[in-house]
């Protein structure tokens, strides 16, 4: 539901008067159409770029924020980080720039769903689509890795799925680190990111490679496969500990139909030391090849044993009633 013209401008001080009726303001060249979602930096909105003619997902940093430079620096840093990397698997951004001194960056506007909303509908994801999510989710890391940008908040509300294809995006590179250190962008020893995606260098607060990422996308596919993280605590301190120290419960005591090969890689990603990981994710993804390999030879395997014993019980039954069709 859209809000009154008055409304908006009040809540949206930093839009300008809006042109066509129904919209909630301008900024720049941009018809801001409707509110998509807010978070602790602003605000995404359905918008129109007036001068190239289409439909973006304009993120808008409102000015509370805005009033602080390291702020500043963080929302400048996220779209350098997200604009250098030009990739099916991770969100295209059009433009970055400011209108009255109000930072902003345009980005493609998709359809479909987050990863997250996925999860809570409740459908359960079989093997080959966690492996599929898995390979498209590791191709975009790479890419990004390349590059030298860590992620650093792979989680499922980041990674999108575009309605029809399945094909998967990466959002918000926000806490992406890109050749900068941390303590510029948050203070020295903050700890950013999501709790219960965070690596455990993360939750010690130190130095972070691409592995990181890693664990992230492995806590990711643990609740893929079995609806839940691998390690929860009650408090964030508490969270933390537990990443650090805790080991998950394996992923086929909760979920068998999940190939122990899956399982295997899966819990891979999750160990506590970046060297006890893959390397890099292209290297994921070449063992996720294998995996999926492996896999599907066990489910034809499967489906031939319960073919059998579906014609043996057919034999069985004929033999103890020859009357039967």
């Amino acid at each position: 539901m859209l809000l009154p013209v008055t409304a908006s401008l009040t809540l949206f001080d930093f839009l300008s008067p809006p042109t066509k009726d129904g919209d909630l303001g301008t900024l720049g060249h941009y018809r801001v159409i409707s509110e998509l979602g807010r978070g602790g930096m602003g605000y995404v909105f359905r918008a129109v770029d007036t001068k190239l003619k289409r439909s973006v997902a304009l993120k808008v940093m409102n000015k509370k924020v805005a009033s602080s430079r390291n702020s500043r620096k963080r929302f400048v840093h996220e779209a350098r980080a997200m604009a250098a990397v030009h990739h099916d698997n991770v969100v295209t951004i059009f433009e970055v720039g400011k209108s009255d001194g109000t930072p902003f960056m345009a980005m493609e506007m998709l359809k479909g769903q987050t990863l997250e909303q996925r999860n809570q509908s409740g459908k359960q994801l079989n093997f080959q689509q966690i492996i599929d999510y898995a390979r498209q989710i590791a191709t975009g890391l790479a890419v990004a890795h390349e590059k030298g940008i860590v992620h650093r908040d792979i989680k499922p509300a980041n990674i999108w799925i575009e309605e029809g294809t399945d094909r998967i995006k990466i959002l918000d590179f926000g806490l992406a680190l890109a050749s900068t250190p941390l303590d510029q962008l948050s203070g020295r020893g903050a700890v950013l990111g999501t709790p219960g995606y965070l690596s455990p260098e993360q939750a010690r607060s130190e130095p972070l490679d691409d592995r990181s990422d890693l664990y992230s996308l492995g806590v990711v596919l643990y609740e893929a496969c079995t609806g839940s993280l691998p390690v929860l605590a009650k408090s964030i301190p508490g969270q933390l500990v537990s990443i650090i120290a805790q080991r998950p419960q394996p992923i086929y005591k909760q979920n068998s139909s999940i190939p122990q090969p899956l399982c295997d890689l899966v819990h891979q990603l999750l160990r506590k030391e970046p060297r006890s990981r893959p390397n890099s994710a292209t290297s994921f993804c070449e063992q996720l090849d294998q995996v999926e390999l492996k896999c599907a030879a066990k489910s034809g395997i499967a489906i031939a044993i319960n073919n059998l014993q579906k014609s043996l019980s057919d034999i069985a039954r004929k033999k103890d009633n020859p009357k039967s069709p």
